[in-house]
């Protein structure tokens, strides 16, 4: 017997102008590849199989798809294909797009996300029937106490030759996936001029240190230039006096339409289901994450300083590669955790201790909660937010170099915190409305 033919393709569901019929046009030489104009064939819709008949309509070949395929797969037509992409520079980039996420699977829209890292595990675990693809990393390296936006500066070579790399992978995604939009979190090569492609970013102002003020403007020339590449930017965080970034993202003149989308936290509204962190016995809780070398010191640091402390302790390295739990002395160590156990885990602490990331701050700012900062030495935007906070009393700004733990947390008593900041998605809605139809 005959091997039969057998072609995998990637389309969109569209419905038929003159009646309420769906269909899937089948882009390949059909008589080629089949030898006959009209005949039955098995066809896999993602993994629901249907047997049916491959015919031309309207002068094309096409493979009707009814309404019980259609609810199977969880697909209709007018479905749009979106690509998301965050930055793999520690874990935040990811979380922030839980909530879009969460929006575009509740319009039934087909997604699929491209990165790679840490962040992109997290995604991967957190959202396992999505489609992704990995993309070259971007590998900036910031070393100990030196300024973040310069060493980026000095890696210029390096982004850019990446981000040439990551325009390219984008392009052959968007031909195999038929792509409708593009979001990029951070990433500065997602993005296609066939496609309305829009970007995600706070730090817009990067900042230079004290004694270098002066390369601000420069620094932010620079960086705009990148952003008007795309078609759209979005900022997470409110456009008024209640804002998270300041000055890093507000009165800046933009060349391309720009929205403030509101605080994006995936523990918006969040419901706790049953966890085992329910079982571990901690008072502190310290949550690392961020590029290394910085996460790796500042975990080596906070060892030796808190094994003096009689408090017990669960320490989050934020490393999703093994699932490790260890204890030593008064330190509970575990490598990663998921959303609804990271939930529990800060709900339970009385302190915690983090760095000053942006998404850490929104993540807080939801819950209501408040922290000690630990801005990761040369990185202007940490140690600016840390900063601004702590004058807000919202959270306590404690120096790496010096790290002075106990006193942090006897100052941390004296404040107030974050005020539990209001969200939803509305303006998130509103926004992405516009490009979706």
């Amino acid at each position: 017997m005959a091997k039969q033919a057998q072609v995998e393709f990637t389309a969109v569901i569209k419905k038929a102008e003159d009646m309420d019929v769906t269909y899937i046009p089948v882009e390949f030489d059909v008589e080629k590849t089949f030898g006959k104009k009209r005949l039955k064939v098995k066809i896999w819709y993602d993994k629901i199989l249907y047997r049916g008949l491959l015919t031309k309509y309207n002068g094309e070949y096409n493979l009707m798809i009814n309404k019980n395929i259609r609810e199977q797969i969880g697909k209709d037509a007018g479905d749009k294909n979106i690509l998301i992409a965050p930055l793999d520079w520690g874990l935040g980039h990811a979380t922030r797009c839980m909530p879009l996420i969460d929006l575009l699977l509740q319009k039934k829209a087909n997604i699929i996300i491209a990165g790679n890292g840490d962040s992109f595990f997290l995604l991967k675990d957190s959202y396992p029937d999505l489609k992704f693809y990995e993309l070259p990393g971007y590998d900036i390296s910031y070393a100990v106490a030196k300024n973040a936006s310069v060493q980026t500066l000095l890696q210029g070579p390096k982004v850019l030759k990446t981000i040439s790399k990551e325009n390219k992978v984008i392009e052959e995604i968007v031909a195999t996936e038929k792509i409708d939009l593009i979001i990029s979190d951070n990433r500065y090569g997602v993005r296609n001029a066939n496609v309305k492609s829009i970007l995600i970013c706070h730090h817009i102002a990067l900042q230079a240190p004290d004694a270098m003020k002066f390369m601000n403007p420069i620094l932010l020339k620079l960086h705009l230039r990148q952003i008007h590449k795309f078609d759209a930017l979005w900022i997470p965080d409110e456009e008024n006096e209640t804002n998270l970034s300041g000055i890093l993202s507000h009165n800046i003149l933009f060349k391309i339409p720009h929205a403030f989308i509101g605080i994006q936290s995936r523990f918006a509204n969040y419901k706790q289901e049953k966890s085992f962190i329910d079982e571990i016995d901690f008072e502190m809780l310290v949550v690392l994450s961020g590029p290394e070398p910085q996460r790796t010191y500042l975990e080596t640091e906070l060892k030796k300083k808190l094994q003096t402390i009689s408090s017990k302790i669960l320490l989050i390295r934020g490393k999703t590669e093994t699932d490790k739990t260890e204890t030593v002395n008064n330190i509970t160590v575990i490598n990663y955790l998921n959303t609804n156990d990271l939930f529990a885990a800060l709900q339970k602490a009385k302190i915690i201790i983090c760095r000053s990331g942006y998404s850490t701050v929104m993540d807080l700012g939801v819950l209501g909660k408040k922290a000690i900062f630990i801005p990761a030495e040369g990185q202007t935007e940490q140690e600016y937010l840390a900063k601004i906070l702590a004058e807000k009393g919202f959270a306590v700004e404690c120096q790496q170099h010096y790290l002075e733990i106990e006193k942090a947390i006897k100052k941390l008593e004296t404040i107030t915190g974050f005020h539990a900041y209001k969200t939803s998605t509305e303006k998130l809605e509103i926004e992405l409305n516009k490009h979706l139809i």
